[in-house]
């Protein structure tokens, strides 16, 4: 039985590699139905009451391809049903189409369109179906499916990465990759790579194997009031201290979160101020783009210092009650601030380093304010 395609399966790079094969297209329409957007989503569903609902109808895909469409659609709790569409000679053909189970979806007033689609999330989507599919065969849908925006959040990240300007000297081209491995995905991700590289002799190294923690890119940044002099810091739990066996696995920090897919790391600091300290960011100024630690994670760091008003009755609690976050405000005069820096009192190098820099030009900032 042929399948009728009317949403993002209809981007052939998307079709192809949830698939796994390009199969045969026709085009074909579903008659008294439109194709609309889902609310709050930025993908279709069909929709009763318009003219028709364009798409196409693919031949050809063996059971495998069949079995990798079925999981990657009940990832968003789409189901296979039948039904009848007419195809370019206007035949009335009997196909598997993809529609939500009841009530799931509601669909939105507005019809759905593949060219804005695809000119906005077509690149994210083929990136993260990649990872989306090599769960295929290993994790129920349903489980692929809860872990699908962290699978956005580290496909955008490699989408910005592939977007860096090369800085001279080796490249990607001067690594041979022989074999990856995905021994572990969730929240975040490991992957474990055989692969050879350039030498600075010219050579080629051995095969080895290296290991890497995966994870999306963060927006960081330190409030800084320059009118009243003062800082703004959070103060939270933290596992990683934890495990270390640290006496204290609470630390001050710059407000920090997940840069999300269909945001910049701009966008990202400024929502993530207002969520974990009620504040609103008037201007930010970039302090570095960097990796964290490049041997051993993908994590990529968008630091800023961030001009705000910090006036002292600012909300002491915040965070996203969804994601059991418990962040605690704390706002902190230079003088104390700086004192405490130079002492090496605080623990988190992004704090350091924000610290460092506002030391360099705070005198700038409060002239101009």
């Amino acid at each position: 039985m042929e399948v009728f395609l009317f949403g993002t399966l209809l981007h052939r790079p998307v079709f192809e590699v949830v698939a796994g094969a390009p199969g045969q297209w026709r085009p074909a329409r579903r008659a008294r139905h439109r194709v609309a957007r889902v609310k709050g989503q930025s993908f279709p569903m069909m929709a009763e009451g318009g003219a028709a609902a364009y798409g196409a109808l693919v031949s050809g895909l063996d059971p495998q391809a069949l079995d990798r469409l079925h999981f990657y659609e009940a990832a968003f709790d789409y189901v296979p049903a039948e039904i009848e569409v007419l195809d370019a000679a206007e035949r009335p053909v009997t196909a598997l189409a993809y529609l939500p189970k009841p009530g799931r979806w509601q669909a939105a007033s507005e019809d759905w369109s593949l060219g804005n689609w695809i000119a906005g999330q077509g690149a994210l989507t083929v990136e993260a179906a990649r990872e989306a599919m090599s769960l295929f065969g290993k994790v129920p849908a349903v489980e692929m499916g809860r872990r699908h925006g962290q699978i956005l959040s580290r496909a955008a990240a490699r989408l910005r990465g592939a977007g860096t300007p090369p800085v001279g000297g080796p490249s990607r081209a001067d690594v041979a990759l022989q074999a990856r491995r995905h021994p572990y995905m969730n929240y975040f991700a490991a992957e474990e790579l055989d692969l050879s590289f350039r030498r600075f002799d010219g050579t080629m190294s051995p095969v080895v194997e290296r290991a890497v923690w995966v994870a999306g890119d963060v927006a960081l940044v330190l409030p800084y009031d320059p009118v009243r002099d003062r800082v703004l810091l959070i103060e939270q739990f933290r596992p990683g201290p934890y495990l270390r066996n640290d006496p204290s696995p609470w630390l001050l920090e710059p407000i920090a979160g997940r840069v999300d897919p269909d945001e910049s790391p701009q966008e990202a600091a400024r929502r993530e101020a207002m969520e974990e300290a009620g504040v609103t960011l008037n201007r930010l100024d970039p302090i570095a783009d960097s990796y964290v630690s490049p041997g051993t994670t993908t994590e990529h760091f968008h630091l800023y210092l961030g001009l705000a008003d910090l006036p002292d009755d600012l909300p002491g609690l915040g965070g996203r009650a969804d994601e059991a976050e418990d962040i605690r405000s704390l706002l902190m005069d230079w003088s104390e601030f700086d004192a405490r820096l130079t002492a090496r009192g605080f623990r988190l190098i992004p704090l350091e380093l924000a610290g460092h820099w506002l030391a360099r030009n705070r005198e700038r900032l409060r002239a101009s304010a």
